[in-house]
């Protein structure tokens, strides 16, 4: 595959290797690489992903065929859930790694605002986007931990039945899941804005080499100036202007607040 097609695959997982790298006590970065090989696949879908620790992200064009998608060439990334923080079992995850975890949803996404041609679509940062709207409405509706700080926990994973709180009352809450979201799009678009040398270098190199270890991105860090986040790290900070993402919303309709039944 040429460099053209590589461009956008190192542009999400640079992206994501740099956004994990600058956030403080978070995962460990291990390797991004970039994979040539090809294979088919049969009515698989719209695009592939590896994702367990996020790993990658690849195109799929239809045969002659019309029956079989091609996958050619993705990018991937090798992140290690960092053991000191978080868990993925119910409430022992803590809010400081949500939080990070929520920002970290979005490195790909921002990655290819700030360096894709102007009009150039990627789609390969779709299913971090769409954890990103469920870990913002399971820290609201699930675990009370909104932008506004409320204790109030709205749903239980061994509730019997749902609880219907209204239409107002429920788009209440669409409103600070999409806010909390926010913040967190703003946070790692701040953090890459002020990184982007960091993030062309990472781009370039992985381009060149095909596969990038965390020594590497440590030195692409060093070298060229970047600034990692501090503890104590938090989304309450992050200064808020408007909402960013009104598609989580319908003005004046109940059904803008479907995306809630994501904390079931």
């Amino acid at each position: 595959w040429t460099r053209e097609t590589k461009f956008p695959h190192s542009v999400w997982a640079a992206g994501r290797g740099l956004i994990a790298l600058l956030l403080p006590n978070f995962d460990v970065v291990d390797n991004l690489w970039l994979e040539p090989c090809s294979w088919e696949a049969k009515n698989s879908g719209a695009l592939f992903c590896l994702h367990e620790d996020g790993s990658g992200a690849g195109e799929l064009q239809e045969s002659s065929m019309g029956a079989w998608l091609v996958y050619i060439g993705i990018g991937c990334t090798k992140i290690t859930k960092a053991r000191n923080e978080g868990s993925m079992y119910g409430n022992a995850e803590s809010r400081s790694y949500l939080e990070k975890k929520l920002v970290f949803c979005f490195g790909s996404h921002i990655a290819a605002q700030l360096l894709l041609p102007f009009g150039e679509e990627n789609f390969l940062s779709a299913s971090e986007l769409k954890q990103a709207q469920e870990i913002a409405t399971r820290m609201v509706i699930q675990y009370g931990w909104g932008p506004d700080d409320s204790p109030a926990i709205y749903y239980s994973t061994n509730a019997v039945t749902a609880l219907s709180m209204g239409n107002n009352h429920e788009f209440e809450m669409a409103a600070k899941v999409e806010k909390i979201y926010d913040l967190a799009y703003e946070k790692a678009r701040e953090m890459l804005k002020k990184n982007r040398q960091v993030l062309e270098k990472i781009v370039e190199e992985l381009l060149e080499f095909e596969i990038l270890t965390g020594k590497d991105l440590d030195r692409i860090l060093n070298e060229n100036g970047g600034l990692r986040e501090k503890e104590p790290f938090s989304l309450l900070h992050v200064d808020y202007k408007e909402p960013l993402s009104r598609s989580f919303l319908d003005e004046g309709s109940a059904s803008g607040t479907t995306f809630l039944d994501v904390a079931a």
